[in-house]
């Protein structure tokens, strides 16, 4: 009799710790569920249908910005470059760039600070947040030259130096807001893919979490 007792607590035992483990395995790691947290608090999905329609969304603005973009350059530099002026331009003093590389540079410094910026940001890494910084101030330079010629030279006339600045900044824009978009949406798309396999749910529970604290808040002491 004894003997039967230790064999059925032995098999309770391992059949809790068999599903201990699988649950554990099945949950992400601390940094992920950080990551995860992060995303959602900033984003503030209310359940996981309006996470799929938020990665849609986000996913076509971008490719709807992106191919703006795409159409604006091929309108305004590659094809507007005689009406508007552009070969009066000075080359850039940093590289000696003429409009038309500006025109492609500036567009990827964007991107590439976009994406360095989200990654810092979600990650908490200041190096990569500093790192944009410098690329997006040397966009902004690129932006303000032609600006900057008309002022201090006599090399090109205000209005033509203003309307490629204008146009540079128009691409950067649109490139930037593309980027974070597409970003958003691949955050999003992760943390689904994360949910799916969770046997938790995140969402409700910072839900009910926020909604305490604000209830705390208004709760005057007595």
């Amino acid at each position: 009799m004894v003997i039967g007792e230790d064999t059925s607590d032995a098999t309770v035992k391992t059949s809790v710790t068999g599903v201990a483990s699988s649950a554990k395995e099945e949950l992400p790691s601390n940094e992920s569920l950080e990551l995860m947290e992060s995303i959602l608090q900033r984003l503030q999905p209310n359940d996981r249908h309006e996470i799929r329609d938020m990665i849609t969304n986000r996913g076509w603005l971008s490719g709807v910005l992106l191919m703006m973009a795409g159409l604006f350059w091929w309108i305004s530099v590659n094809k507007g470059a005689s009406s508007l002026g552009d070969e009066d331009l000075p080359l850039s003093m940093l590289g000696e760039l003429e409009f038309s590389e500006l025109a492609l540079m500036i567009p990827a410094l964007v991107f590439v600070a976009t994406t360095i910026w989200s990654i810092g940001r979600e990650r908490g890494l200041a190096s990569m947040s500093n790192i944009s910084g410098l690329l997006v101030i040397l966009a902004i330079y690129y932006i303000l030259e032609p600006i900057g010629f008309a002022l201090l030279t006599d090399d090109v006339d205000m209005q033509s130096a203003m309307v490629a600045s204008g146009r540079l900044l128009a691409l950067a824009t649109m490139i930037h807001y593309s980027a974070r978009l597409f970003i958003d949406a691949v955050l999003l798309q992760w943390v689904r893919t994360q949910m799916i396999h969770m046997p938790v749910e995140m969402i409700p529970t910072m839900n009910t979490s926020s909604e305490e604290g604000h209830a705390d808040e208004g709760i005057p002491l007595a």
